[in-house]
């Protein structure tokens, strides 16, 4: 009797949450406060108010509003908690005062309903206010010839005639003093030279874009000098935030080759997840690459039992493995991207954040320990009373620096994806250690930290980063690989932990370049660093293309289109950025002016497009966020210093020749060579 009225208890609850669901409906802002109060209504809510409505989002501001029939408050990292008070009424509606609604995909997504015991999907429904189209940039579409692409070439002198060109020649190597050299002659005959096996690839991608172009074997007699100004010319995935298979991370190196890119920097390991198998973890794929709601304990808390909490999509299920929140690379998967991209000439670049960004690696850990007993790669002190927020909203993400045990799992790390790569049998340029945004606060409650510090005599809790990086170097050194970074791997170190930094490093990603950290990429390059520009307000393509609010894409460091990916400059990054995100034309004829000049152009080794997934929940998100943006990074990165470099106008008919050119370009052959591949792209509004 007692089992079948359970079952009755359990069936009506269960029918009961499924009618709930829940509208969310966005308000207007209020100029006296800047701030406009959204609407949570929990339609059919359930009675009382023991019972919980959770959700993700990018930041929420959850100042209550007088009248409201609930509570939101932050969880932890983008999860957020609304409770219930008291109401009449079969609907329970909360209101809060937060920013403005800048973009529909910002809103707050993956609703569930926690009630007795049980944790059930809702339904949402969205009421935005009126949104007006924002329109692409002008630009005038002019003809274009068969020889135009993306990038474009160095050199074409056409002439009369045609060849017939069905399969890639055989390939004279010759001596150039250019890296990627080639040349194509095309007189009734194809011959191709080049100065090494990337030019060799070079030009055969040129001539499958002929094919293209003509549509046909038959091409124009011509002759064809080309090379890539940057030997560094690299495209950031972030499968962290949110995944995507081995297989669309294929079709994405294709795309990349087609592009004569040469570097894939993989964003694996961030506070989201750990997406890359370890063997001597496992932990760190099966317990932070598969996300579920944390349950309640014994004690009543929320807690991460068996997977992390949900990421920024919401999911809750870690069997749905159609949800971008779940999935990982096995060491299989890994080699064989490797070896794929190897053949199309891209060296691989693996990244895993530390010591800041680190929460997925640090919870896996204390799971590995829990489950063997072995406390030795532990990469958080239990002693530690830090108190911190990280820019993510995280309060445990920053690896203790001082543990011995940390640098004992770096090394695993370390040498399960040096062997990776050597089982590949491709090269390992780099591996990334990040190094970017530590949370302030990190590391001030650590007994070990402390006990470092007071050894070294130091009273500046930034000092720790030096130790750390004197670490990961004797790791690094002792295994004859390079080292990357972020910016912040440079900075704020000790003199001489900064010299011996240098000679090891492959290359630093300057990215957060406004205001006075414009000079930064050249400050340093000019003092021996390896730059690779990776500048947000020209290179994130998870920026939004315009500010119209039915945009996908973030925006917390402004706009960027494929003009503003077109108008940058290696050489003269304070003018490339020549129309704000209003479209407003900007002065820029004396902004170079009192900035660090670039005096070691030899030390902009490269330019890198990045992609961070906070709110990519598909690969057809993947690819319209970068496609056709990312166009501009590529030729520019091809070809350095346009006929328009220098130029003081933002309108300078020179630019505005090439602007017209590039973009026919894009619109003539590239947009349906996306439409041929069946590639989801962003069409123009």
């Amino acid at each position: 009797m007692k089992a079948k009225l359970l079952l009755f208890v359990s069936f009506v609850l269960t029918a009961c949450s499924a009618k709930v669901s829940v509208v969310w409906t966005e308000g207007e802002v209020d100029p006296a406060t800047g701030r406009a109060v959204q609407t949570l209504t929990v339609v059919n809510a359930p009675e009382g108010t023991d019972w919980a409505v959770w959700m993700t989002s990018n930041h929420i501001i959850t100042d209550k509003v007088e009248g409201s029939e609930g509570h939101l408050e932050l969880f932890h990292g983008c999860l957020y908690k609304m409770t219930p008070a008291a109401r009449e009424g079969k609907d329970l509606v909360v209101k809060y005062a937060d920013r403005p609604l800048q973009r529909h995909c910002w809103a707050p997504e993956g609703f569930v309903l926690e009630y007795n015991g049980k944790v059930t999907p809702l339904k949402v429904k969205y009421e935005f206010l009126p949104a007006p189209t924002i329109p692409d940039f002008h630009y005038n579409q002019v003809d274009v010839q068969e020889w135009d692409m993306i990038p474009s070439l160095k050199q074409v002198t056409p002439s009369e005639g045609v060849t017939v060109v069905e399969q890639m020649p055989q390939v004279e190597y010759v001596q150039s003093d250019k890296a990627g050299w080639y040349r194509i002659t095309l007189d009734g005959t194809c011959r191709v030279e080049a100065a090494d096996e990337d030019g060799a690839q070079y030009a055969s991608v040129t001539l499958d874009n002929l094919r293209r172009n003509v549509g046909g074997n038959e091409l124009p007699d011509m002759v064809i000098e080309d090379w890539p100004d940057l030997g560094y010319r690299g495209f950031m995935l972030d499968i962290s935030r949110n995944f995507t298979s081995k297989d669309n991370i294929l079709r994405l190196i294709d795309l990349l080759a087609h592009y004569k890119a040469n570097v894939f920097h993989l964003h694996f390991g961030d506070d989201e997840a750990w997406r890359l198998e370890i063997t001597k973890f496992p932990e760190l794929t099966s317990y932070t690459s598969y996300h579920e709601f944390p349950h309640r304990n014994a004690e009543g808390e929320n807690v991460e039992a068996d997977h992390l909490m949900p990421s920024y999509n919401g999911g809750i299920d870690p069997s749905d493995m159609s949800s971008s929140a779940n999935g990982h690379l096995t060491k299989e998967d890994y080699l064989e991207i490797l070896k794929y991209a190897w053949e199309r000439r891209i060296s691989v670049i693996p990244e895993f954040d530390t010591p800041g960004h680190s929460r997925a690696a640090i919870l896996a850990m204390n799971k590995h320990a829990e489950r063997t007993g072995d406390d030795s790669y532990l990469l958080a002190e239990p002693e530690d009373t830090s108190v911190y927020m990280s820019v993510q909203y995280y309060r445990d993400n920053a690896v203790n620096v001082a543990l011995p045990s940390t640098y004992r799992f770096i090394e695993v790390i370390f040498d399960e994806i040096i062997a990776y790569h050597a089982e590949a049998g491709v090269p390992l340029p780099a591996i990334h250690v990040g190094g970017d945004e530590v949370a302030h606060g990190a590391w001030t409650g650590s007994p070990a930290c402390k006990k470092i510090m007071e050894e070294r005599g130091w009273d500046n809790i930034e000092l720790l980063k030096s130790y750390y990086i004197e670490n990961i170097l004797d790791i690094a050194e002792a295994r004859g690989v390079k080292l990357s970074g972020w910016q912040e791997v440079v900075m704020d170190l000790e003199d001489e932990v900064y010299e011996r930094l240098k000679k090891n490093l492959y290359s630093v990603n300057f990215w957060s370049t406004y205001g006075r950290q414009e000079e930064y990429p050249y400050h340093y390059a000019n003092d021996g660093v390896p730059v690779v520009l990776s500048n947000m307000t020209n290179t994130y393509m998870d920026f939004a293309y315009t500010p119209d609010k039915t945009e996908r894409g973030l925006s917390w460091g402004g706009f960027v289109d494929e003009r503003r990916s077109f108008s940058f400059l290696p050489y003269d990054i304070y003018r490339s950025v020549r129309w704000d995100d209003h479209g407003k034309m900007r002065d820029i004829s004396a902004l170079p002016e009192g900035k660090t000049p670039l005096t070691c152009k030899d030390n902009i080794i490269g330019v890198q497009a990045q992609l961070w997934t906070e709110t990519v929940r598909c690969f057809d998100h993947v690819t319209s966020y970068v496609f056709p943006k990312v166009c501009g990074v590529f030729e520019r990165s091809w070809n350095a210093s346009p006929s328009w470099e220098g130029t003081a106008a933002a309108d300078d008919p020179g630019f505005l020749a090439g602007l017209d050119k590039y973009y026919s370009t894009v619109v003539s052959h590239e947009l349906p060579y996306y439409e041929s591949l069946g590639i989801v792209y962003r069409r123009r509004k």
